[in-house]
């Protein structure tokens, strides 16, 4: 009898040693991710790391390096004979503030004794390593600027970029624009110059636009000969604020009163259906409506009540952000300020934060009483998740949000809402036992709830079958976990229905996943959830339960993805 406490409090115990080694696991391909992705803010190669192999690629005679850097940061090469061949100089850590799809390049430049270029190497780079691959084998652009002489570059001289990989390249341009004292007239990521088209998305009676002779970012827009207003263009004020995966060249409408009438989505590096979400937006391209430039550079987004678009949160809150950016830097060109000013920090809830955050705690309270067993309530309930939740607020958990956050950071000041919500999706199951997020929270499972059992033709599946299918939610966050750490071209919002409840701006491979689930789940009761559903299967993992004393087949396969994370983070 004295033993039986001694054996469940080791039990107790050999679980939560257990859970913890699965949350550990989770944590661990999160912060995998995140090292990966998030190094934008990290330095490059220093120069006091510069070796003499390094140089090699640039001078391939090269047997020593001068003791220490010059002040401009140049290094002399010599020869075995002790002949200078030429010197050396690093754009880092001068341009890391330069960033291309995903950070920034350390480039090292040779010069021979008459400043002309001798070649370019890349040192090492921030930047996404299959778009780096393509710039390196691009022999036309790393030999673009051989012969050219430094007084040359710096004067701005530009080549083309390297297709497939045109963030990394321009971005590599001009960080040795940059570091060689030159600046850069217009931008490199945008240098298009505005069409009649680009305005009159603005300006529909526009006829005539002309370039500002002082300020070559405003462009005046004319109508049968008379003025009626001005276009602001964001880059290159804002070509380093990154969405998701790149920036993006706002156009903002200006009145003959100098008031904004709008603003337009030009090209975009970003994620295109996110782009289009944005896009499509209208309530959000109005958020500058009838403010003038200084009010927008002093602006607080927060203070402001300004909300991201629903799916596509990164992406329009950096829109914003560049619309800001542009007024702060067209107005530093006006009155020729040194300093910026800085915008204050804080949280700010919107309307659909707070119904979120009352949709949670109502799933919560309804998951953990006996209110679950009643019909009416759960009916009603479901209702609110699919309108509510799903096509109005659009707030829903899913694997492009959780690679996007786990690359770039919880957006917490930017989504509290979202952020809440995805918070409760993971702590219940790890706390209480419960998935409230897939049985009362998730718009999509309330859908399958509603037709369980409405059709009085069933599909049984056998065992073999049904094993069979349950392996491909895994198959899908395997996938996943390669396309988020190996930067592949794919979307993961195809492989889940979830943009479908936007459905005025959801893509085509969305709604198909939308529509086969929900038939599927006609006949085969929550069969999109039990074997289609990648997030489900995550949250289900990282459930507390009565088995999590013992170590299984899925914790060894979490743990071989943590080793897919590793090795494609080194390779």
């Amino acid at each position: 009898m004295t033993l039986e406490p001694v054996n469940a409090d080791r039990f107790q115990i050999r679980r939560l040693v257990v859970h913890l080694a699965r949350l550990a696991v989770f944590v661990s391909i999160i912060i995998m991710i995140h090292l990966q992705y998030a190094q934008s803010s990290s330095r490059v190669t220093a120069i006091a790391d510069l070796s003499v192999d390094q140089v090699a690629s640039v001078f391939p005679a090269a047997a020593s390096l001068a003791g220490a850097a010059s002040e401009d940061g140049r290094m002399t090469v010599s020869d075995a004979n002790g002949q200078s061949l030429g010197y050396v100089v690093q754009t880092s850590p001068e341009s890391d503030h330069i960033i291309g799809f995903s950070g920034p390049t350390n480039v090292l430049i040779g010069f021979d004794d008459q400043d002309h270029v001798v070649g370019i190497s890349i040192l090492s780079s921030e930047d996404t390593r299959d778009h780096l691959l393509e710039v390196q084998q691009s022999e036309r652009f790393m030999s673009s600027l051989d012969g050219k002489s430094r007084d040359e570059i710096g004067r701005g001289v530009l080549v083309d970029a390297v297709s497939g990989a045109t963030l990394t390249s321009l971005a590599i341009q001009e960080s040795i624009i940059h570091r060689l004292g030159g600046e850069v007239v217009g931008s490199l990521r945008f240098p298009k110059p505005l069409s009649l088209d680009d305005v009159r998305v603005l300006f529909p009676d526009a006829d005539h636009i002309e370039p500002d002779a002082v300020h070559r970012t405003l462009w005046s827009v004319d109508s049968g000969g008379d003025p009626i207003g001005q276009v602001l263009r964001s880059s290159p004020a804002a070509d380093n604020i990154v969405g998701y995966q790149g920036p993006t060249d706002v156009l903002i409408g200006l009145d003959q009163d100098a008031e904004v009438i709008g603003i337009a989505i030009g090209k975009s590096y970003d994620n295109e259906p996110y782009v289009g979400y944005v896009r499509e937006d209208s309530y959000f391209r109005s958020t500058f409506d009838e403010m003038k430039l200084p009010g927008i550079a002093e602006a607080d987004l927060f203070e402001m009540r300004v909300e991201g678009v629903s799916g596509a949160t990164m992406t329009s809150m950096a829109v914003a952000d560049g619309v800001v950016e542009a007024a702060k830097e067209h107005l530093a060109q006006i009155e020729r300020e040194a300093s910026r000013p800085k915008r204050r920090s804080g949280f700010q809830f919107t309307v659909h934060d707070v119904g979120t955050m009352i949709v949670i705690v109502a799933a919560i309270v309804i998951g953990s009483t006996s209110l679950r067993a009643s019909k009416r309530i759960r009916i009603a309930f479901q209702l609110t998740l699919i309108i509510y939740l799903g096509m109005i607020a659009g707030n829903l958990v899913s694997q492009a949000m959780i690679a996007g956050w786990a690359k770039h950071g919880v957006p917490l000041k930017m989504a509290p809402g979202l952020t809440m919500l995805a918070i409760a999706a993971f702590a219940c199951p790890l706390l209480s036992k419960r998935n409230i997020y897939c049985s009362h929270l998730c718009p999509h499972g309330a859908v399958q709830q509603l037709i369980k059992g409405r059709i009085r033709y069933q599909v049984k599946l056998g065992h073999s079958v049904s094993k069979l299918l349950m392996l491909l939610p895994g198959l899908l966050l395997l996938w996943c976990l390669v396309v988020t750490m190996a930067a592949l071209p794919m979307s993961l919002v195809d492989i889940e229905p979830f943009d479908a409840y936007v459905f005025r701006i959801a893509g085509w491979a969305t709604i198909a996943v939308f529509v086969v689930g929900v038939v599927a789940s006609l006949f085969v009761p929550m069969a999109y959830c039990r074997f289609g559903c990648p997030t489900g299967r995550l949250l289900d993992y990282l459930r507390f339960n009565a088995r999590s004393d013992r170590w299984t087949i899925r914790d060894w396969v979490a743990v071989a993805y943590l080793g897919v994370a590793i090795w494609l983070s080194v390779s």
